[in-house]
């Protein structure tokens, strides 16, 4: 049965009907044994997939960890740093650690941009360069923020927004950050 069970994901993998990662097939084996175990309690000789199912558990928790951003770097710290707009990506993510973005070496002059930033559980520091008008959207669900001078704390303090137009008033180009940190500290300046 686990076979075909995989056989099933595979072939739903294939057809583009859904896109599955590693840990999909092993998740498929593991629920093919649970169900092997349900119906081995009424009808008896299950036992032997009590080790099969310790086995696809332990597949399981190592291919979820390969396939997540846990260990960007050695204590899962990111550090971007694009060089021009042209490198500038609209999305950047990091799952567990201090992660930064230095955007001081990009002209935005003349330009809108847009950047959205996610940080499961960890540090964000995001640098913007001095002349830039920047609006800031931060959902923060338990942690520390501070956008420009303007702090606040706590727990499911929602989604707010500051913006700041930079040392030369308005123009010298604009940026929108959506900053997404679940639990961790946020922190924005030029």
């Amino acid at each position: 049965m686990i076979f075909v069970a995989i056989g099933v994901v595979t072939v739903l993998d294939l057809t583009n009907a859904v896109t599955v990662t590693t840990s999909g097939y092993f998740a498929a084996a593991l629920a093919t044994v649970g169900l092997g175990l349900l119906v081995g309690a009424w009808f008896g000789r299950a036992r032997w997939l009590i080790a099969l199912g310790l086995a696809a558990t332990a597949a399981l928790g190592i291919s979820t960890l390969a396939e997540s951003s846990v260990g960007d770097g050695p204590d899962g710290r990111v550090d971007w740093h694009p060089a021009s707009y042209e490198q500038l990506a609209d999305r950047y993510e990091n799952s567990f650690g201090d992660s930064s973005l230095d955007l001081r070496q990009i002209d935005f002059t003349g330009r809108d941009a847009s950047v959205a930033v996610r940080v499961r559980l960890g540090t964000l520091r995001v640098i913007v360069p001095p002349n830039v008008d920047v609006t800031t959207t931060v959902a923060l669900n338990a942690g520390d923020a501070e956008v420009f001078g303007t702090r606040w704390s706590g727990v499911n303090q929602g989604t707010r927004s500051v913006s700041d137009l930079g040392e030369d008033g308005a123009g010298g180009g604009r940026l929108a950050l959506d900053l997404r940190v679940d639990a961790g500290n946020v922190e924005v300046l030029r």
